[in-house]
């Protein structure tokens, strides 16, 4: 396909040219003027792009004058702004990714910046039909430019009354994934050996979340309590999902910082993986830095290499394939099982809200219910016993 070009250069070949305001500067004659800086390429995005890189490398200060459209106000604010702000790089990227998917092709781009209404960004959030996290991330990103842009005199601040429209909710039961009794026997007998066993038998017996777990050094163990206070996380740069580093950083919230008792049971398999760990060590001549879980390198463990391993012995013990995250559910349903106050099961698995927490609950209680008239019954009709036993 041809690609378009306006303009023929010096040597006599096709190009295409773009000229931007990219600030305001001092003629000749002493006069402040608009800047009008031309970018050229093969086509018109690479024009863009290059007049994109020099506003992030030259550090512009925008104003209310530099953009010609609402489009180039929010491309230039994702380049220099948004992209070194202190978000997670996954955020970022999520982010970025709604702008471009649900919001750049939309005709509303061409206008200026200061004709663009909240009733025309409601009328976009009400005709999409994307999912409701992705329909935030894209309003998450408008909010973070308009509180730029008011801050900076470009345009007000016009996102306070948006409403995302939520849809429908999904059903508790797609929410709540919990192993059953005999399936958790099954995968940590199977792991005996592998340091991957204490891993599982940590996360059915604390709830502590996958990444947490992967930060645990030893000394975060001490007088039979887990401290947990950091997170692993796999973090890559906003333009190349392939690049993808280990992070170590503090858990999100004050309430994810927290003590968890550890079981005798729980703790002979620490000194069990303990002593395994340091077989392995001298095996491989690698130095574990204090953590509970490494590689035979002596790294951190990457999520996706984990998972994979697991969904391989799912496999071969035949086992239903189940989110890690299922562990931590299974751990809150447990709790509420064994009669744990719903106030001391919330603290123990970090959460910010009891209101999360009361999803554990729901089921239980239900089972309760239906188990208490059952034994009702037994007044009424005294052989329904046995009846049931029969069928």
């Amino acid at each position: 396909m041809t690609k378009k070009t306006n303009y023929i250069d010096r040597h006599g070949h096709p190009r295409f040219r773009l000229q931007r305001k990219v600030g305001m500067r001092c003629n000749q004659k002493g006069e402040w003027v608009p800047h009008i800086k031309a970018f050229y390429g093969n086509c018109k995005k690479e024009a863009e792009d290059k007049y994109i890189a020099y506003m992030a490398e030259n550090h512009i200060e925008q104003n209310r004058m530099t953009f010609s459209c609402w489009g180039e106000a929010l491309d230039v604010f994702a380049e220099t702004v948004f992209k070194s702000s202190e978000l997670a790089n996954s955020t970022k990227k999520k982010y970025l990714a709604a702008y471009k998917n649900l919001l750049r092709d939309t005709p509303l781009m061409g206008r200026p910046v200061n004709e663009v209404t909240a009733l025309d960004i409601q009328k976009i959030y009400n005709d999409l039909s994307q999912c409701y996290s992705t329909r935030r991330a894209l309003h998450n990103f408008l909010r973070r430019f308009y509180k730029y842009a008011e801050l900076n005199g470009i345009c007000s601040d016009i996102t306070g009354s948006l409403v995302i429209p939520k849809g429908k909710t999904k059903p508790l039961k797609e929410e709540i994934e919990v192993w059953e009794d005999e399936e958790i026997q099954s995968i940590i007998n199977a792991l005996d050996g592998n340091p991957l066993r204490l891993l599982i038998v940590l996360a059915v017996n604390t709830g502590a979340r996958f990444a947490e777990l992967l930060a645990l050094t030893y000394s975060d163990i001490s007088d039979g309590m887990l401290l947990i206070n950091k997170q692993l996380y796999e973090i890559s740069s906003i333009d190349d999902k392939d690049n993808e580093v280990l992070h170590l950083e503090p858990v999100k919230t004050e309430s994810s910082n927290r003590s968890i008792p550890l079981s005798g049971k729980v703790i002979a398999e620490i000194e069990k993986h303990k002593k395994l760990q340091r077989e392995m060590m001298q095996k491989y001549h690698y130095d574990n830095r204090g953590y509970l879980f490494t590689t035979c390198n002596g790294t951190q463990y990457y999520k996706r290499n984990i998972i994979r391993s697991l969904k391989r012995l799912y496999k071969r013990i035949g086992v239903p394939y189940r989110k890690f995250h299922a562990f931590r559910h299974t751990f809150g349903t447990n709790l509420s099982r064994a009669g744990v106050p719903i106030e001391v099961t919330s603290k123990l698995m970090g959460h910010a809200s009891i209101d999360v927490t009361a999803k554990y609950y729901i089921n239980i209680e239900a089972e309760r219910r239906r188990d208490a008239v059952e034994k009702i019954a037994l007044f009424s009709f005294p052989d329904y016993g046995d009846e049931k036993t029969k069928g």
